[in-house]
């Protein structure tokens, strides 16, 4: 997961998320206070190689290490990289074969499966069991973070309900007596409606329908039968990329009418999508797409409600829902459950002493704190963000981080939120507490409660590993949208996409298809749907 998408995932970072933590320090660790350690452990040193976003970067010998020492009875040594270097760092690192102790990664990438297969990590299998905060990993993350069936990684919690979801001014729906649209016949009336009837008021001809950006960013599915998921079978019975499965067909074809119908920006094809946020935050299209977050605004690929409501003052966006299927399913692709992955080097094969603190610490620092606990009342969060007043400071009732919080907060070394797990995506409800403005706040609360009343589809290739898929679909991936969008501005017709298919399996997709589809049988899974919690 690389900058632009780390930035976009940033706004979740601050939420809690796993068992939930009582006014003591060790109260709910596995096995009793897996958080102390008595003096007669013998301290051991332990070494920590991760990437991070956080600025500055977090010390080697500042006073959260010295916090963290005392706390495990160890000699912590950690060295972070920002990730914007780290991919170099720890190719360097693991070609040394001087492995740390603990290795960090964004995700299960090629690096990750093949390091794993060469033996540079230590199976999980035999001790994960052993950790309340591991208990609660859903088996399809498992999955993920596993090769040929062994455990190699410790994944970190990130919502799966997470992500860009499609977002519409309601204040132009109200304005025009339309109704957010519940498919594309109804999107393709909204949106041209926002494109011609000048919903802003200003007498020109001036806003954008749907918002649209190079490389058919985001993608415009309102639900995972259009996704570009493994969600649709060909005549085969095997999954298929969803590039070129009917479902996005569907979607071209109510693109294709919405360019036609100048519903859509005639230079969204080399619109960097920044932009395209530029202009929703200044009034000007009435489609886009965000997430829930606690710092609306705070990264420059957000939409900025507090600044959107400055530039139009009786604006009001809500979510859509996603769209019924033909097949009558509903919901919207699920995230992939997890963000980051640590990794225990295999040469601790025969220091199960090593191995069991390393998890004791990681187990103890996902902890999930409910938002209303985040406090200094709180002894496990105040000691875990750096204490008030040094690593946080209250604002409003809610904790901010200071300047100096990597410096006081032992969090910093180990993630850059609270938790996750055991709550699941429950703990998304936080945002709407932790939020800053009404806006905001306003905002993550109608959000989160379509959210929660989404099914999510679970694709199984995110629970595979196929050195096939990895080396051939960036070279798909860039044949299918720079094919998709021509057919969108008519430069060929989408009667072509009989055709399209063919040329797409020619270059290598018929390989991707057959492999991934063999893997998936082999694993004996299937893609899935995790139904809403009411």
């Amino acid at each position: 997961m690389k900058k632009v998408i780390s930035l976009s995932l940033s706004a979740v970072l601050l939420v809690g998320a796993l068992s939930a933590c009582g006014s003591k320090s060790g109260d709910t660790a596995s096995g009793g206070d897996q958080g102390s350690s008595s003096a007669s452990d013998k301290a051991m040193s332990i070494t920590w190689f991760d990437g991070t976003w956080s600025t500055p970067v977090p010390e080697p010998n500042g006073e959260a290490v010295k916090k963290i020492n005392e706390k495990f009875n160890i000699t912590f040594q950690p060295q972070y990289i920002p990730f914007d270097l780290y991919d170099d760092k720890l190719t360097v690192k693991m070609a040394s074969g001087d492995i740390p102790d603990v290795i960090g990664t964004e995700g299960a990438d090629a690096n990750y499966v093949k390091w794993a297969k060469q033996g540079a990590f230590l199976p999980l299998n035999d001790f994960v069991n052993d950790y309340d905060t591991f208990k609660a990993i859903p088996q399809s993350v498992w999955d993920a973070v596993s090769v040929d069936g062994k455990i190699y990684g410790i994944p970190l919690y990130f919502p799966a309900s997470g992500g860009k979801k499609p977002v519409i001014r309601k204040d132009w729906l109200d304005k025009l007596g339309l109704k957010v649209p519940t498919n594309f016949e109804e999107l393709k009336e909204v949106a041209t409606a926002f494109a011609t009837k000048d919903p802003d008021g200003n007498g020109k001809n001036d806003t954008v329908g749907l918002g649209l950006a190079k490389n058919i960013t985001y993608d415009p599915s309102f639900g995972a039968y259009w996704a570009n998921t493994w969600y649709h079978q060909n005549s085969d019975g095997q999954l298929i990329p969803g590039q070129i499965s009917e479902g996005s067909k569907e979607k071209v074809t109510a693109l294709n009418e919405l360019y036609k119908a100048g519903a859509i920006d005639k230079d969204w094809a080399t619109k960097p999508y920044n932009d395209v946020f530029k202009d929703f935050n200044a009034g000007k299209v009435g489609i886009w797409y965000e997430q829930v977050g606690v710092n609306k605004g705070a990264q420059p690929s957000n939409l900025d409600i507090p600044t959107l409501k400055k530039n139009v003052p009786g604006a009001e966006v809500v979510s859509i829902p996603a769209f019924t299927a033909p097949d009558r399913t509903k919901g919207y692709v699920s995230g992939s459950g997890y963000y980051r992955i640590w990794m225990l080097s295999s040469a601790l094969k025969k220091d199960d002493a090593k191995v069991k603190k390393i998890l004791e610490m990681i187990n103890y620092m996902e902890q999930y704190v409910p938002a209303k606990d985040q406090n200094p009342s709180n002894e496990y969060f105040d000691w875990t963000y750096g204490g008030e007043g040094k690593g946080y400071n209250m604002v409003d009732g809610v904790p901010e981080q200071s300047d100096d919080f990597s410096k006081y907060a032992p969090l910093a070394y180990f993630n850059e939120k609270l938790g996750g797990w055991i709550e699941g995506d429950k703990s998304m409800k936080d945002y709407e507490v932790q939020s800053k403005t009404p806006e905001s706040k306003a905002f993550n609360k109608e959000m989160v409660d379509m959210l929660q009343h989404s099914d999510l589809y679970v694709s199984p290739v995110g629970r595979i590993h196929s050195s096939v898929l990895d080396s051939k679909m960036p070279s798909l991936n860039e044949f299918a949208n720079n094919e998709l969008t021509k057919m969108i501005v008519g430069q060929r017709p989408v009667s072509d996409w009989d055709k399209y298919v063919s040329e797409y399996m020619a270059k290598g997709g018929k390989q991707v298809v057959d492999d991934v589809n063999n893997l998936i049988k082999e694993a004996s899974i299937q893609g899935e749907w995790t139904k809403a919690q009411q």
